[in-house]
């Protein structure tokens, strides 16, 4: 595998602190938490979920097979491994609730930069428009995927960070390792452990006051980075979305559904975004926003108990 792994022990007097690990992959840090140290057993098992994901959905890595995928030829057809189907599925999904304007394809446009004006003008000026469509996806019986267009490239990376934790708080709680925190590019799963303490999380000062992460078992935060991802491409309405004065808060048991929900959250009307309070939507969701010099929030029902007092 390409990624480096980095084995960082750090012992702390903190209680709520113990030994620290750090992974380096998907061009991001990977920090696991836990109060006892882990076997070498366990080691071995997290390198392994590790593998099995970034060898199938990371396009940071050319040996990737979504990297293989996305060089396929018109018409060729590849049988796909579970990891792949499963997450195709999801984003499939995401791309018919948000009524197309999520796109994985929109990675066809990443693929060739990352600048905003060149974005731009591949959007506005529909050069790469026959690229950039699930329809140009086939899917076969016994998972064999096909594509009409060579040019059409795909990612995961709006899901592959909850994946990862998905993964890792599954075997850990098969393992009964009863004291934890994954965090994971603003995807966070822990259990009997504090945050408030672990610098690696930078959460907005806001979010912290008006939030109790005691309270909070499994979140996802959509905030704007330097880097660029397929969720900040609106492929129905052909735009970049680039707010940086909005963060979007998602808490389900669901490591993956907090990831890929947040960030596709970012693609919806703002006003209806932010108009939360007044939404039957069931799920735990948070938004800060800013208007003018003003922070303002919104939230769910299901989200009040998480509130701080």
């Amino acid at each position: 595998m390409r990624y480096l792994i980095i084995f960082i022990f750090l012992l702390f007097s903190l209680k709520s602190y113990g030994i620290t690990k750090v992974y380096n992959l998907i061009d991001e840090k990977l920090t696991i938490h836990t109060t006892n140290p882990l076997t070498k057993d366990q080691k071995n098992k997290i390198e392994d979920i590790l593998d099995n994901i970034t060898a199938v959905l990371d396009v940071t890595d050319s040996d990737s097979f979504v990297s293989r995928f996305n060089n396929l030829e018109k018409n060729s057809e590849v049988s796909a491994p579970d990891v792949f189907v499963d997450a195709y599925k999801v984003l499939n999904d995401y791309n018919k609730i948000t009524k197309g304007k999520f796109d994985p394809t929109a990675f066809t446009l990443l693929s060739k930069s990352q600048k905003v004006k060149k974005l731009n003008y591949y959007l506005k000026s529909g050069v790469h428009s026959r690229c950039t469509s699930l329809k140009n996806i086939k899917i076969k019986i016994n998972n064999v995927f096909s594509k009409k267009e060579k040019c059409t490239k795909i990612s995961f990376n709006s899901l592959i960070y909850g994946k990862v934790v998905d993964e890792i708080q599954i075997f850990f709680d098969s393992e009964k390792i009863n004291a934890y925190a994954i965090i994971f590019n603003n995807v966070v799963a822990k259990k009997n452990f504090s945050l408030s303490e672990i610098s690696t999380l930078k959460l907005s000062d806001y979010i912290k006051e008006k939030v109790n992460f005691d309270l909070i078992n499994n979140f996802g935060i959509y905030e704007l980075s330097d880097n660029l991802y397929i969720h900040n491409i609106n492929m129905k309405d052909e735009n970049l979305i680039l707010n940086d004065e909005i963060i979007i808060l998602v808490s389900t048991s669901s490591n993956s559904n907090n990831n890929i929900l947040a960030n596709t959250l970012n693609l919806m009307d703002f006003d209806k975004i932010k108009n939360l309070n007044n939404s039957e939507v069931k799920i735990p969701i948070f938004i800060l926003y800013k208007i003018g010099d003003m922070y303002n929030f919104s939230y769910t029902d299901n989200f009040k108990r998480f509130l701080s007092d």
